[in-house]
């Protein structure tokens, strides 16, 4: 019997046309991580957003009110995103002010591993619908540095890997002693509607796994702009843990559920397979935090 460890990535920069049940205010992102922490998620991962418009944004006060209101109610892991663009020094601003105060201080660092081209696609129309000319850049120093800050402030990182090279570039960083096991790993695929990197396959895992062999880490799978259940339970089989949530994927011609509904489903599917789901505590002995 394992303990397995799900994230709710809870709103992302999804909008509410997609799905009603996104926050987009700071009072109703900390809500829906309270409801999604107590339904069984151990590690909540959040954006924050203008309230009424829902444009992604990083203003201190909302992160705040975020982890504040959340932690009186619950103890998940959390950890706030960071800029897709600008300089690096720009796009980690907001994780070293959050960390002056206990009380807003992240539970976890971050590194996106590499640079992926990020679009989205009409699978039915057969059109890219959005991002067609963007590239999400990541070079190894402004890796490197996400990297040293976090290990600045005593955060261990989790590194979002979108293909095979952001693997590579951890395995690196974990010769050169900038990385530490266990590894803390999200295996992004690509879904119908963000067609980038590996799809969600068994091979896919395997592919990543073979390359990690040796190395202990804590990996969970995800599937952006796609359904991850059909992975989910390859992914408990072959030892990994579960990320979900609206962030990913909003369900949008499904249901329109909450993320409480896909963290119920699937601590219903942890369960049946007669595991347990890991508490936020088992999730911090787990990861070493």
């Amino acid at each position: 019997m394992a303990k397995i460890m799900i994230e709710a990535a809870i709103n992302g920069n999804a909008a509410k046309a997609s799905n009603p049940n996104i926050a987009y205010s700071p009072e109703d992102i900390a809500d829906d991580a309270i409801a999604t922490c107590k339904a069984g998620a151990a590690l909540i991962h959040f954006h924050v957003r203008d309230p009424v418009t829902g444009a992604w944004v990083h203003d201190i006060p909302y992160y705040s009110e975020v982890f504040k209101k959340t932690r009186r109610a619950c103890q998940p892991l959390m950890w706030p995103t960071f800029p897709i663009t600008g300089d690096r020094e720009s796009r980690l601003a907001h994780f070293l002010e959050l960390a002056r105060d206990p009380d807003t201080k992240p539970d976890l660092g971050a590194g996106d591993m590499a640079s992926v081209n990020l679009f989205s696609y009409d699978p039915k129309r057969h059109e890219v619908t959005n991002g067609g000319s963007f590239i999400y850049k990541n070079c190894y120093d402004d890796i490197r540095y996400f990297l040293q800050i976090s290990n600045e402030l005593g955060l261990t990182p989790t590194l979002q890997i979108f293909d095979a090279s952001g693997v590579r570039a951890a395995l690196i960083f974990l010769e050169q002693g900038l990385l530490k096991e266990p590894l803390l790993l999200k295996f992004y695929f690509g879904g119908a509607e963000l067609p980038f990197g590996l799809p969600p396959t068994l091979k896919s895992l395997e592919a990543y796994l073979d390359m990690l062999q040796g190395v202990r880490c804590n990996w969970f799978s995800a599937c952006l702009g796609g359904d991850i259940f059909p992975l989910v339970p390859t992914t408990i089989s072959l030892g990994g843990h579960v990320r979900l949530g609206l962030e990913d994927y909003a369900y949008t011609d499904d249901g329109q559920p909450t993320n409480v509904d896909l963290v119920k489903r699937a601590v219903a599917v942890i369960e049946s397979m007669g595991h347990q789901v890991a508490s936020p505590q088992d999730a911090r002995s787990l990861i070493g935090v």
